[in-house]
This record gives C-alpha cells, sequence and structure tokens, in this order.
C-alpha cells in the first residue's frame, strides 16, 4: 500500500529494548466489523438496525463505517473525502453494492445476516503476537493527534504487515433518505497506510503519530482514531485498537489537560521506586491512571484511590510516565524505576 503523502504523518521513532528483559505474553486479538453502507441506500436503512443491535450485545467488537460513492453518488457522509470511502471499499473488492461488511479482514457475502453473532463469534477468543496502545495526545480543538504503539508481545514470523489508521466520528447525527437517522463510528480520514516491520524481539516496539486537522463537518469531541495491523496479502487484520472514549484533551504547559489539575493531584512515592509504588492525591471516583514506558507500552492501567500500592519489581529499570485523566483535567507524573 502506498502513503497518504497529503496528510500530516509522523512516524515518531522506533524503540529497541535490549533482549532478555521481556518475557512473552499472549495478547488477546480484538475482533472489527468494517461496514460499508450508503445514507442512499434503502436496503441499508432495512438492514443496518440488525448490525447494530447484533453489536450492541457485544461492545468488545470494533465497528467502522464507510460511505463509499456507488452505489448513490450524493450520500451526506461522503462528499468532503469520497476518495478515502472508496479506496477503503475497494481494497476489499467491495465496491458498488451497499450494505456489505468485512469482518477481521474478510469480507463478507452479500446476503450475510447481519442479525446474527455468528457473523463474527469465530474470530473471537482468539491471541496475537500483536500489541496495540494508542494515546490521545490532542483532541477537541483544531486537531486530532494520537500515538500509536505497536509492539511484539511474543515470538513471532509475521511478515508483509501493513498500518492503516483512520480518523473515526463516534456519532453522527443526521436524518438520511434511507431513514437512519443515527450514522455510528463513521470514518471520515485516512492518517497513514503504509507497510511496516514488526520488531522480531519480544517488547519491543514501534511508534507513529498520527493527526490531522479537523474538518469543519466534524464534532472534534467526538473524533478518535482506530488502527489496524493488517497483512498486506491476505489482508487478515491481526489486532485493531482504538483511542475512543478518550476525553478532550488540549496541549499546554508542562502537563497536558482539559486543565490543570492541582499541583497535589497524584502524588507517587517514593520516587525513585524499587519495589512499591504508593498512589496519593486522587480525589474523584472516577479518576483514571494509566502509566506507560518511554516506549508508549502500558504497564499499568486501572481506576485508583489514594490507597492503591503497585508492585513494580519485576518492571525495568528506567523513566515511566503517569496520568492521571478526570473530569476536571489530565496531569501526567514522571518516575523513575531502580533496581
Amino acid at each position: 500500500m502506498k502513503m497518504k503523502n497529503t496528510l500530516k504523518i509522523t512516524l515518531a521513532f522506533i524503540t529497541l529494548v535490549s533482549a532478555g528483559l521481556v518475557s512473552s505474553a499472549q495478547t488477546k486479538r480484538n475482533v472489527v466489523v468494517e461496514h460499508f453502507t450508503n445514507t442512499r441506500c434503502s436496503i441499508c436503512g432495512s438492514r443496518n438496525p440488525g448490525l447494530k443491535q447484533n453489536l450492541e450485545k457485544d461492545p468488545s467488537v470494533f465497528h467502522i463505517s464507510y460511505h463509499p460513492s456507488s452505489p448513490y453518488s450524493s450520500c451526506v457522509l461522503n462528499q468532503h473525502n469520497k476518495a478515502g470511502n472508496d479506496d477503503r471499499t475497494r481494497f476489499y473488492g467491495v465496491y458498488g453494492a451497499t450494505p456489505r461488511v468485512a469482518v477481521q479482514g474478510n469480507a463478507q457475502s452479500v446476503g450475510v445476516n447481519f442479525n446474527n453473532s455468528d457473523l463474527y463469534s469465530g474470530e473471537q477468543n482468539k491471541t496475537t503476537p500483536v500489541e496495540i496502545s494508542l494515546t490521545t495526545l490532542e483532541k477537541g480543538s483544531d486537531s486530532l493527534i494520537v500515538r500509536v504503539v505497536i509492539r511484539a508481545s511474543e515470538a513471532h514470523s509475521l511478515t508483509d504487515l501493513n498500518l492503516f489508521a483512520a480518523a473515526v466520528e463516534d456519532s453522527v447525527f443526521y436524518s438520511a433518505p434511507n431513514g437512519e437517522g443515527l450514522h455510528l463510528n463513521v470514518y471520515r480520514k485516512t492518517l497513514f497506510d503504509d507497510g511496516f516491520t514488526l520488531p522480531s524481539m519480544v517488547g519491543d516496539s514501534i511508534v507513529f503519530e498520527v493527526r490531522t486537522d479537523n474538518h469543519k463537518d466534524w464534532n472534534a469531541s467526538r473524533m478518535y482514531v482506530m488502527a489496524f495491523v493488517q497483512n498486506s496479502s491476505s489482508k487478515f487484520v491481526e489486532q485493531v485498537e482504538s483511542s475512543k472514549g478518550d476525553a478532550d484533551i488540549t496541549r499546554g504547559g508542562g502537563n497536558v489537560g482539559i486543565g490543570e489539575l492541582d499541583s497535589k493531584a497524584l502524588r507517587l512515592t517514593p520516587n525513585p521506586v524499587r519495589s512499591v509504588l504508593a498512589i496519593d492525591g486522587i480525589e474523584s471516583s472516577d479518576a483514571a491512571l494509566i502509566i506507560r514506558d518511554l516506549t508508549g507500552r502500558v504497564m499499568y492501567k486501572a481506576r485508583p484511590n489514594s490507597a492503591t500500592k503497585i508492585d513494580v519489581t519485576a518492571w525495568k529499570s528506567g523513566m515511566y510516565v503517569a496520568t492521571l485523566q478526570t473530569d476536571q483535567g489530565l496531569v501526567n507524573r514522571k518516575f523513575i524505576k531502580v533496581d
């Protein structure tokens, strides 16, 4: 595949972790249903509600909807990015007929039952050597910026891989000619579409930063990024992840946040730490804490409180970043793990 040169795309860096310091671990493979539809397609209007109800029963399944220009070229959700919608549809060889779906990169037949969980259940409960984590760096302002970290979580022989990352709007409210009023996980723009090599050493990561200016038609607060690791030839989706649900974030100052939290928020002791890290300064019951190493690998993720203690004994020595996010804002704190 060819990178979209007109987009603002940054390959941030590649970081290799020393051999023998990271153990192999199986990673759950996430399942994705790619949906090809059209707001002027009456058959889509009758069949899509069944797919929506099916997916609501299993929120762990990822979903993204594309709106190709055929068979109805005047679809409103196609107008400002016709090429992007059509490219992904042609990639699966389903251009010209809606509605269609591809499950884990496998295009399904025209008449497949959208209401049946068997549509995707055969791909569930499987593992992969690929781990993806996404960190929102900016959202809800003029730009959407997300860091994508792809990590080899166990030994593998994967080759011919491609990263496809797209800007997606989680809900679009539009009274369409086919009777649909709510359109979910609407593809808006391709941010990255190019081949890469997954590190061969377990624990090694490759890091990308993808970004886009927000379009006037998008609700910036509803935007997120979905990232696929996919085989270029077979089209099989090895792993998928998204930044959906992240709070609005604007860049500024030493911290990144929708508002700077009190300087006493999120205290980490001791620092440096050898074995047990104590968390303090958390006053919100809705707080979310994520700790990452400098490659972007998620080491810890939970809803903590001031009694939370984290055993870091087995972690590699080095710098880590703890991010506390609440409805009041977001704060980053660095700490050092020593042996």
